[in-house]
């Protein structure tokens, strides 16, 4: 945002909220296979190809989110600079996904019971998700963005941020993180188990979108960078894995799958892939026309969808999901019947919620403040045991 960037019209974004719908798509079977798959069938190529896969879910959902934040922010950073209405509309709606995201671990559902939640639940309310690691990210960008002075190459801060976070993961992650700080904000780094998506390495996903997404939008010919994305993402994993096996090893080499930045650098360079060749096909993918709308309202509704199938597919406290109901011994085929049956009602139901903000958008934010308002009377009305 040093120099800023030249506004592109919405249809160039498009294939942006495609990768996005295309991720929300993909965490439905990544959640099912994962809850539901009978053990029989988690071996084999088929299985560890889909396993492997459903790794770059939620890099995608985080990767797109810094692909948003900069997008937002390089139209928009002389408002944030002079914190004028869109700096608070935007933090208002930080605000409310981050009180989704811990409400999504609560054990139960009544304040007073919540007060008095264990050790062990206080950590599982605390721990980060990934619409935290989006949040707390989103936050760390915004103030940098509000704070560097206006020449600062913005894009290479953010990517040189995204390098120091894949390096330090293994090094934060040998750490005592609760005898340094307390519960919270230590949830926030913990290693992986403790918090299922903690900000190493995971923010560094964020800042590698908005990296990539400024650096897309600055390009003159954005076809030919596009290209130069996908040839380096596709030579990037074999340069990798080559160091992967060289005699010095870097600190995390021990769970390379989890805490190298060789991993991260992996990951990253599958979505970067993905976000070229998307951007390359998005006029080819307009001609299947449903397809593509469903992908683009899917993507324009994540956060809905993610929401959603959560409730559906794990449950709350306001309600139970289906792994109330269902074994674990369930087959490849039934699972893709079970996907596309939950892909149906997360669609139809996200394609009501975004015609009603279409057509009413003041009457469907009375409405959320409305439904948050009885959420919260109910929360507090609710006696302890």
């Amino acid at each position: 945002m040093s120099t800023p960037p030249t506004t592109l019209p919405k249809q160039r974004l498009i294939f942006i909220d495609l990768l996005r719908g295309l991720a929300a798509i993909w965490m439905i079977e990544t959640h099912l296979v994962n809850s539901f798959l009978n053990d029989q069938y988690r071996s084999g190529w088929l299985y560890n190809t889909v396993s492997i896969s459903n790794g770059f879910v939620a890099v995608c959902f985080i990767f797109c989110a810094g692909a948003g934040f900069w997008i937002a922010a390089s139209r928009k950073v002389e408002e944030y600079k002079k914190f004028a209405s869109p700096l608070w509309l935007y933090l208002k709606r930080l605000g409310f996904i981050l009180a989704a995201a811990y409400w999504a671990h609560f054990p139960e559902f009544s304040f007073w019971r919540i007060i008095r939640s264990t050790p062990e639940q206080v950590l599982s309310i605390l721990q980060c998700d990934v619409l935290h690691c989006i949040v707390y990210s989103s936050l760390i960008a915004l103030i940098l963005v509000l704070i560097l002075p206006k020449k600062t190459p913005l894009v290479w801060v953010f990517g040189l941020l995204a390098l120091c976070v894949f390096f330090a993961t293994p090094l934060i992650w040998g750490l005592e993180i609760f005898q340094m700080m307390p519960v919270f904000p230590g949830t926030l780094f913990a290693r992986q188990s403790i918090s299922p998506f903690p900000l190493f390495p995971w923010s560094g996903y964020f800042f590698a979108g908005a990296t990539v997404t400024g650096l897309f939008m600055h390009a003159k010919d954005q076809k030919q960078f596009a290209k130069w994305l996908i040839i380096a993402s596709v030579l990037s994993p074999i340069i990798i894995f080559i160091i992967k096996d060289l005699p010095f090893q870097y600190p995390g080499w021990q769970d390379w799958w989890f805490a190298s930045p060789g991993h991260a650098l992996f990951r990253t360079s599958g979505i970067v892939a993905a976000f070229g060749l998307l951007y390359l096909l998005e006029g080819f993918l307009r001609r299947f026309q449903r397809v593509s709308d469903l992908l683009l309202l899917c993507g324009q509704e994540s956060l809905f969808i993610y929401l959603l199938q959560g409730m559906l597919i794990y449950g709350t406290v306001a309600n139970v999901g289906i792994k109330h109901f269902l074994p674990t011994i369930v087959t490849p085929f039934e699972i893709v019947i079970l996907t596309a049956a939950i892909v149906a009602v997360c669609y139809s139901l996200a394609h009501i919620w975004h015609h009603y903000k279409e057509v009413n958008p003041a009457r469907a934010r009375r409405t959320l403040f409305m439904l948050s308002v009885l959420f919260l009377v109910v929360f507090f009305l609710v006696p302890a045991k």
